[in-house]
C-alpha cells in the first residue's frame, strides 16, 4: 500500500508520523511541491495527506505551484474514491477546492490548545477513540470561515470553528497538528513571519517556550497521532481491498 504526501516545506513533514509509517512497512512518497516537485498519478495510490505549510491558499501569485496542487486535490476528492487527510494548511486547501471559504483570522491561533469533539464526530471513523477534548498544536493566521456544501462539521475550538471535518465517506481536513514535536517547532525559525505572530501574542522568546510545552505533553500529542495515523491507514487498506489500486 502506498500512501501520495503533498508537503509544502522543509519542515512540515509527516513529523512522529513518519516512524508510524515506518514501523508498519508502509510506502510513502513525498512530493516537495516548494521544491517545483511533480505531483505523480493518484491511481498508483491508496490514499492522499497533504500537510500543513506557510504558504495561505490565496497566495497563488507567490507559489504558482498552488495552482496546480488544488486542480490535484479537487480532482482527487471530486469521486470520493480514496483516503484524503489534509493538515492545517492541507485541510484549508480541501475546503476552497470542495467550495468553502478560507480567510484571515482575526488573531492568530498559535499554541497548545484544546479542540472539542462535536456530536457529529462521535461515531466517525477517523476520530474513532479520540477524546472529548484533546490537547493539540494551532499555528495558522488563516481558518476556514465557511466548510463545504454537504460537509460533516466534526471538532472546534474556542478561537477557530473549523477544526475537523469530513466531506463524503473518507476525505478529511484537520486544521491542528498533532504530527509536531519539538524539534520541528523550532525550525519555525526559518520562517520569519510566523516567529513574528507567536511573539507578538505570547513576546520574546515565545518560540522556545512553546516548544518546551509540546515537549511536556508529547505524549498526548503523540497517541493522538497514533490514533488517527490508525484509522486512516485503515480506511486506506479497506479501501484497497474494495477498489484495487492500479500499479
Amino acid at each position: 500500500m502506498r500512501i501520495l504526501v503533498l508537503q509544502h516545506s522543509p519542515i512540515d513533514h509527516l513529523g512522529i508520523m513518519d516512524q508510524f509509517f515506518k514501523e508498519d512497512c508502509l510506502t510513502c512518497d513525498i512530493v516537495n511541491l516548494h521544491a517545483d516537485a511533480t505531483i505523480p498519478d493518484i491511481n498508483r495510490y491508496s490514499a492522499l495527506i497533504v500537510m500543513g505549510g506557510p504558504q495561505q491558499t490565496d497566495e497563488e501569485d507567490a507559489y504558482p505551484w498552488l495552482i496546480d496542487e488544488k486542480k490535484f486535490i479537487s480532482q482527487a476528492i471530486e469521486k470520493d474514491r480514496l483516503p484524503v487527510l489534509g493538515v492545517c494548511l492541507g485541510a484549508q486547501l480541501i475546503a476552497e477546492v470542495g467550495g468553502g471559504l478560507v480567510g484571515p483570522m482575526s488573531s492568530p491561533e498559535i499554541g497548545l490548545l484544546d479542540v472539542e469533539k462535536l456530536p457529529e464526530a462521535y461515531d466517525d471513523h477517523l476520530l474513532d477513540g479520540f477524546p472529548l477534548s484533546s490537547k493539540t498544536l494551532q499555528w495558522h493566521l488563516s481558518e476556514i470561515v465557511e466548510l463545504p456544501p454537504q460537509a460533516i462539521h466534526l471538532m472546534s475550538s474556542p478561537a477557530c470553528a473549523f477544526q475537523a471535518f469530513r466531506l463524503g465517506k473518507a476525505i478529511y481536513g484537520l486544521q491542528f497538528h498533532m504530527e509536531i514535536d519539538g524539534e520541528m517547532i523550532r525550525g519555525t525559525d526559518a520562517f520569519p513571519e510566523y516567529v513574528l505572530a507567536l511573539e507578538a501574542q505570547n513576546g520574546q522568546g515565545a518560540l522556545e517556550r512553546l516548544a518546551q510545552d509540546v515537549e511536556q505533553y508529547g505524549a498526548e500529542l503523540r497517541e493522538s497521532a497514533k490514533l488517527i495515523y490508525r484509522n486512516f491507514v485503515n480506511m486506506a487498506y479497506e479501501n484497497k481491498l474494495l477498489r484495487g489500486v492500479k500499479k
